[in-house]
């Protein structure tokens, strides 16, 4: 397993004060409009980022991982509320004005797309595309020092003969070297922290442990904070040093890696292991029954206890709040302790 770090901070009500936070979310909320009304997709999400981290999102499709990443780098469409804090990098970006924040976006934090053919010009040169994104970050740079950047981190991500890649056009590269080439384009900014929203979906198995592995060795170089989105557990568990679970818009486990995935305390992420392929599945995945609530409903108790095999007739009418079960160890489930009985003071 890679490096641990003792966790920063915990949704159980402890919030780190350390100043070395790269990202600190505390109590995130989006609603979005929709001809039924707000749809309340993101309900009071906290987690953190220290310097030199890597943080996992997981979860399925629509439980909020993007959307908290997107909210972090108020990238949401016209018409999203959001409230809570998101300190990036030191700065509270909920509170600054919009020419601050494209700023923000341009030198400090990143954003990798999930499909690489959509974050590339298609009629540029990627060299062309890899200077302008090198003097967004930085306009005093000169065109020939940012050709030289350009063509030292196409190096860094593994693109073969940097200096001739420079005059392709994105058709005339794989799918993997294009990963590459837009992980490149936000490693010129030299951010501090990198955010990857399903960076592996549109890969091959191969090609996804390729774009995993460099952006772990990244991290490892550079001290790059890195918050990674995925629905699939297998493809970080050697990447991330904390797992951050997700459903239906919350947080309802939270630790280090290595831990969560060894001794989960969620039923959901018990689900999600059984259903993944190569670490928890065993010869015969098996399915989580049912579907997530939709952002338009509000269900009275636990928004997985549909789903659990594990639910108590509790578990329907009270919201179970986010605690510490261990050390560095945060869970949203009444029954957290081994699913024996619940603790009455938990019910309380």
């Amino acid at each position: 397993m890679s490096k641990t770090k003792a966790p920063v901070a915990s949704a159980a009500g402890s919030t780190s004060k350390d100043p070395g936070d790269a990202l600190l979310m505390r109590d995130v909320r989006v609603s979005l409009p929709s001809a039924h009304g707000a749809l309340k997709v993101i309900r009071g999400v906290t987690f953190t980022a220290g310097r030199g981290e890597v943080v996992a999102l997981a979860g399925e499709s629509g439980s909020g991982k993007s959307t908290s990443i997107l909210a972090a780098l108020r990238l949401l469409p016209p018409g999203a509320e959001v409230t809570g804090s998101v300190v990036l990098d030191g700065t509270d970006v909920l509170a600054m004005p919009r020419r601050k924040v494209r700023e923000l976006r341009a030198r400090r934090a990143r954003l990798v797309f999930q499909d690489p053919w959509r974050a590339l010009h298609p009629m540029k040169q990627i060299g062309a595309q890899l200077i302008e994104s090198a003097r967004s970050a930085d306009p005093g740079l000169s065109r020939r020092a940012a050709r030289e950047l350009a063509e030292e981190t196409l190096a860094r991500v593994g693109i073969p003969e940097p200096a001739a890649r420079m005059s392709s056009h994105p058709h005339e590269i794989s799918g993997g070297q294009a990963q590459r080439v837009v992980i490149a384009m936000a490693l010129v900014a030299r951010p501090a922290v990198l955010f990857c929203d399903e960076p592996t979906t549109a890969l091959d198995v191969t090609t996804q442990a390729q774009i995993l592995e460099l952006l772990r060795d990244l991290n490892r170089e550079l001290g790059i904070s890195i918050v990674i989105a995925t629905h699939d557990l297998d493809v970080i568990a050697d990447v991330a040093d904390r797992l951050v679970v997700m459903y239906a818009g919350e947080v309802v486990e939270e630790g280090p890696t290595g831990e969560v995935l060894a001794s989960p305390r969620h039923p959901y992420t018990w689900a999600l292991l059984r259903a993944a392929p190569g670490i928890g599945g065993g010869d015969r995945l098996q399915a989580i029954e049912g579907r997530p609530p939709s952002p338009a409903e509000d269900p009275p108790g636990c928004a997985f206890a549909p789903r659990c095999p594990s639910a108590h007739d509790v578990c329907r009418t009270v919201r179970p709040a986010p605690r510490e079960v261990a050390p560095g160890r945060m869970t949203a489930c009444l029954r957290a302790e081994g699913y024996g009985p619940i603790p009455v003071e938990v019910i309380r």
